[in-house]
């Protein structure tokens, strides 16, 4: 007779291999019957239909319905699909949970191709977060699947504030994860640092998701975007000397080159909910670069500029 705990290992294998066993099927173009299914692993047609959106939910939407059936636009397993921000994000994820020592939900067939991405790309940029608590990551994942409702503990320093929270997602930004949602105590959209959050407690509520907060998740570029604001176009003009920066790389997903001027100048734009999106990045490339609009931003990269000048004296 094996124990709960043994049980439990069971059905998480059992799980892992029938998920991975759905993805070689769909990366075969074979067209799915979700009651089929359901029979071949004798879990009910919910449990499969789980298993393709968790699929979806790793892999990106490329699943096309049909009914009951389900299939894929095309192969996506392949070395060549993958772009390297696609790896690099999928890399710190595996990252994070080999230092928790903890399995992630990604598929074991995905983990070798990121793997074999490794002996040609190097990505030095990862999560520099220490996690002490090795359960906060689990309970987060199963509220935001689920949409439990949760209690959570923060410590910033030595002040700890406790609070309400409908997770909605764990958001990879500027090389920190975020859990980013609704703060219930105060009816306002926040991001949390992971590391940062020392307990997680279930309340014995569910919530319902805000298209509107779902929506904003899907804009957001930098931790210093704001839920509920009007969006703010701003525009730039780049040197030539150092526009090819700006025409091979998107500094912000918003970025577009919109015009190009005599002498090899281009303008850019950026749309933002706050300034302190793009102020940094200005700075950055100082003074290659200037602000054509709005005027007011040039007030407040003078103001960051001053404070930085003043700390050094």
């Amino acid at each position: 007779m094996i124990s709960i705990l043994e049980e439990e290992e069971v059905k998480s294998r059992g799980s892992l291999y029938r998920t991975v066993e759905i993805l070689k099927r769909l990366n075969d173009l074979k067209r799915l019957s979700v009651s089929a299914l359901a029979m071949e692993y004798s879990v009910s047609e919910r449990t499969i239909r789980r298993d393709f959106e968790l699929i979806r939910d790793i892999f990106g939407d490329f699943i096309v319905k049909d009914g009951e059936f389900y299939r894929a636009y095309d192969k996506f397993l392949l070395d060549g699909v993958l772009h390297s921000s696609d790896l690099m994000t999928l890399a710190n994820i595996v990252n994070l949970f080999t230092t928790l020592q903890k399995q992630t939900l990604i598929a074991s067939d995905t983990k070798e191709l990121i793997k074999h991405s490794m002996s040609i790309y190097d990505f030095k940029s990862r999560p520099f977060e220490h996690i002490e608590n090795l359960d906060t990551i689990k309970k987060l994942e199963h509220a935001i699947k689920f949409q439990k409702e949760i209690e959570i503990k923060y410590t910033i320093e030595r002040f700890t504030s406790y609070s309400i929270f409908w997770a909605y997602k764990i958001t990879f930004l500027n090389e920190n994860f975020y859990l980013v949602g609704v703060n219930a105590t105060k009816d306002k959209v926040e991001y949390r640092r992971v590391s940062m959050i020392d307990e997680v407690k279930y309340t014995k509520k569910s919530f319902f998701k805000n298209r509107d907060v779902e929506q904003f998740l899907d804009s957001i570029q930098t931790p210093w975007a704001r839920y509920g604001r009007d969006t703010l176009l701003v525009k730039i003009r780049v040197d030539v000397s150092v526009r090819r920066f700006f025409i091979k790389k998107k500094y912000l997903p918003s970025q577009e080159i919109s015009h190009t001027f005599d002498n090899g100048d281009v303008e850019v734009t950026y749309r933002v909910s706050s300034y302190k999106e793009v102020e940094e990045l200005i700075i950055k490339w100082l003074p290659h670069v200037r602000v054509i609009s709005p005027r007011r931003l040039n007030k407040s990269i003078k103001k960051s500029l001053n404070k930085k000048l003043n700390a050094l004296f």
